[in-house]
C-alpha cells in the first residue's frame, strides 16, 4: 500500500516555472544582513531591484534561518520560490523533504505575501515615500498589524534608517504563534524589531509598546478588490488601534495612507486616519460592509488590484502567474 501512495503523489508532482525568479541582471548579489546594511544609510532610497533582491534573501532566511549570515544566490532564492510554488502537489526538490514542505505548508500564507514581489516591493516603497511625512525626531516607534513574515516591519526599518534613525523601535502584531515566533526571531537575529503574538483587534494589546508618537503604521490586512472589508480585520484593527493609541497618531504615516470603499448602490468610502479609517457613509451603515475597492499609496490612488503594476518585471514572466497573488 505504502508503494501505491507513494506512486500516487509522485502523479501530482510538476516542476516551478523555467528560469530564475527574476532578471540576473537586476539581482543584487550577497548576504541578507548586507543588503539590509546597504540599503538602511541616511538619505539613501533604495530602488525596485534592490529591493525585490532584499525580498528574496529575507525569504530565504524565513525558511533557512541557519542560513542567514551566507551569500544567498539567485540559484537558491529561485529553488526556494519553486518549493513554494509546489508546496502542495510537489516537485523534484522537494522529494523526501517533508520538513521542508510542512513548513512551506503551515507558513503559505504568510510567504505568498512575501513572494509576491511585485505588491510587496510597490509597498515597501510607499514606505520609502513616507520619509517626508514622518517627524523621527531622536527616536522612531514603528507598528505593524498583522505583521506576518515581518517584512513590512524590514521597510519600515529602512525608512528609519533613510531618516538617520539608527536604532528604531519597531513592534509587529501577529496572531498565529508559528508565524509569530518565526518573523520574532528573525528580525530579532538581524536587529530590525519584535513581533508579539496576539490579537490586533484587541485594544490591550497596544499597551505593551513602548510610549510616545508612532512615527509609522503599516496594516495590510485587507480583502482582495470588490469583496466585503468583513473577510480580513482591518477595520477591526482600526478601531481597537485608534481606541488605544488615537492620541499618538496625530502626525504618523499611515500606509497605505487611505482605503476606498463602495457599496452595491455605487456609494463611496474613503477611509483615512482623519476619520479613524471607519468612514461615514452619513446613515450609520459600518465601513466593514462595504467592498474594497482603492488605495492610496505614495499619494496616488489606484484599484487594490493595480498595486504592484510598476514593479510586474521584477518577476520573470514565467513566475508573475504563479507567484502574484498577495491579495
Amino acid at each position: 500500500m505504502d508503494a501505491v501512495k507513494d506512486l500516487a503523489l509522485r502523479l501530482l508532482e510538476r516542476e516551478p516555472p523555467p528560469g530564475p525568479v527574476m532578471d540576473p541582471a537586476l539581482y543584487v548579489a550577497g548576504s541578507l544582513p548586507g543588503l539590509l546594511a546597504a540599503l538602511a544609510k541616511p538619505g539613501g532610497r533604495a530602488d525596485g531591484p534592490a529591493l525585490g533582491s532584499l525580498c528574496l534573501k529575507y525569504a530565504h532566511a524565513y525558511v533557512h534561518p541557519d542560513r542567514i549570515g551566507q551569500d544567498v544566490s539567485l540559484e537558491a532564492v529561485t529553488e526556494l520560490a519553486g518549493q513554494f510554488v509546489r508546496r502542495r502537489g510537489g516537485c523534484r526538490s522537494l522529494a523526501g523533504r517533508d520538513g521542508l514542505r510542512r513548513l512551506l505548508l503551515h507558513h503559505g500564507f504568510a510567504l505568498q505575501m512575501l513572494f509576491d514581489l511585485p505588491k510587496t516591493v510597490h509597498l515597501l516603497t510607499a514606505l520609502g515615500a513616507a520619509a517626508s511625512r514622518v517627524l523621527a525626531g531622536e527616536g522612531f516607534l514603528g507598528l505593524d498589524c498583522g505583521a506576518g513574515t515581518g517584512i513590512l516591519l524590514l521597510g519600515q526599518y529602512l525608512l528609519a534608517g533613510q531618516l538617520g534613525v539608527a536604532a528604531p523601535s519597531l513592534w509587529g502584531i501577529e496572531h498565529l504563534p508559528p508565524v509569530a515566533a518565526r518573523a520574532d526571531d528573525l528580525l530579532s537575529a538581524l536587529g530590525v524589531g519584535r513581533v508579539l503574538c496576539g490579537d490586533a483587534t484587541a485594544s490591550a494589546i497596544y499597551n505593551n509598546f513602548p510610549q510616545g508618537p508612532v512615527a509609522c503604521l503599516t496594516n495590510e490586512t485587507l480583502p482582495s478588490r470588490g469583496r466585503r472589508l468583513y473577510k480580513e480585520p482591518f477595520t477591526a484593527i482600526c478601531q481597537a488601534l485608534f481606541a488605544a493609541l488615537g492620541d499618538r497618531l496625530g502626525d504618523t504615516a499611515f500606509v497605505p495612507e487611505a482605503v476606498w470603499a463602495v457599496d452595491r448602490a455605487g456609494e463611496w468610502l474613503r477611509l483615512a486616519p482623519e476619520n479613524a479609517f471607519a468612514g461615514d457613509d452619513g446613515q450609520g451603515k459600518p465601513a466593514r460592509l462595504f467592498a474594497m475597492a482603492d488605495v492610496e499609496l505614495a499619494g496616488r490612488r489606484l484599484p487594490a488590484d493595480r498595486v504592484g503594476e510598476p514593479f510586474a518585471d521584477l518577476l520573470a514572466p514565467a513566475w508573475r502567474e504563479v507567484l502574484g497573488r498577495r491579495w
